[in-house]
């Protein structure tokens, strides 16, 4: 599951807790006991791993696995129905290793030198990041091997005993709803507004582009937001893609039932021209851009929300990341810079 040592765990399950924790979870958790035991075990056997899994399946959630808690799961468990666990992808340790010991675990939207502070500062060492530690998606080292910031960084998190897992792949996938989306819903108070059958799209309350920026403003505290459009369009239908969108699909959800796109970042000359030309051929759209890390950043809150029903041996909490842009009306540095 996670490469070389995958992560597994050994259930350790008073009954009591399997019924409490199946009335109160949805479908997507119930397949998850109430307490686990982290260990590594190097080798685990993938097939016998997945078998688990389908035992699950049939036997009609916790209740059935229970039944085999002398044998290890994978941490795709966690996920229950709606979300196989895939090789391949980002999801991995980038530093650490499953069998060091947690002491406590931080969600965070990016580990940056200001959230691994964080997190040695508060005792929390066990970091899931959604986006990379390294600077590119895959955190590919090869040509970082002598960069003097990538040692310093390393330095600190071994010197603090960090463990990083790169978590974006499988927390997308969560379902019924992609576990980004449904944190930033619930930050932004958009969960009674989802659309019934496509769950990017909000129907909202009617507001103008105007009123909906401002209101992105208040929740995120985002400062450097920008839009594209009418200021006075008026808008009753939001899609969104938080995080980066590329020109396709952000083409087809402008010119879709939606009045206004949503997304963390895009390319000026893509999608972003394809918005201002929009515009300029008179149709009523509108394009909003918050900054990456501000449009997905609350969906690794509702992750620590999530395994803080998973995992009672440890605090879990969730570190948010600072805004690192600044405008000219309101300068600020708010950058950690002490080592």
């Amino acid at each position: 599951m996670f490469e070389a040592t995958p992560l597994v765990a050994r259930r350790v399950v008073d009954a009591r807790d399997v019924d409490r924790f199946e009335q109160s979870r949805g479908p997507a958790e119930q397949r998850v006991a109430a307490r686990i035991e982290l260990r590594a075990q190097p080798g685990a056997d993938r097939p016998a791993e997945r078998e688990v899994l389908r035992r699950g399946e049939r036997g009609g959630g916790i209740g059935r696995l229970v039944e085999h808690a002398a044998e290890p799961f994978t941490l795709a468990a966690c996920f229950g129905r709606g979300c196989e666990w895939r090789e391949g992808g980002v999801d991995r340790f980038i530093a650490g290793s499953a069998d060091m010991p947690v002491r406590g675990i931080a969600t965070t939207m990016m580990a940056t030198f200001d959230a691994l502070k964080a997190a040695a500062a508060q005792n929390l060492n066990l970091v899931i990041t959604h986006e990379p530690t390294y600077w590119s998606h895959q955190d590919r080292l090869d040509q970082l091997q002598d960069d003097p910031l990538y040692k310093k960084k390393l330095a600190f998190i071994q010197a603090h005993g960090l463990i990083v897992y790169h978590f974006h792949d499988h927390w997308h996938a969560k379902r019924p709803v992609d576990g980004i989306n449904d944190g930033m819903a619930r930050k932004m108070g958009w969960t009674g507004y989802r659309d019934t059958t496509n769950g990017r799209q909000y129907n909202l309350p009617a507001t103008t582009l105007a009123g909906l920026m401002r209101s992105f403003q208040s929740r995120l505290k985002d400062r450097t937001l920008r839009a594209v459009g009418d200021p006075a369009l008026a808008v009753r239908k939001v899609v969104t893609s938080w995080g980066f969108s590329s020109n396709f699909p952000g083409i087809t959800f402008l010119n879709g039932d939606a009045d206004v796109l949503v997304v963390g970042e895009a390319q000026d000359w893509d999608l972003v021209a394809y918005a201002q030309d929009l515009a300029g051929a008179g149709r009523k759209k509108g394009l909003i851009l918050l900054g990456h890390v501000l449009s997905e950043q609350w969906g690794m809150d509702a992750c620590a929300d999530w395994l803080a029903q998973l995992v009672k041996e440890v605090p879990v909490r969730f570190l948010p990341l600072i805004e690192p842009y600044w405008n000219p009306s309101r300068p600020v540095f708010e950058i950690n810079t002490r080592i």
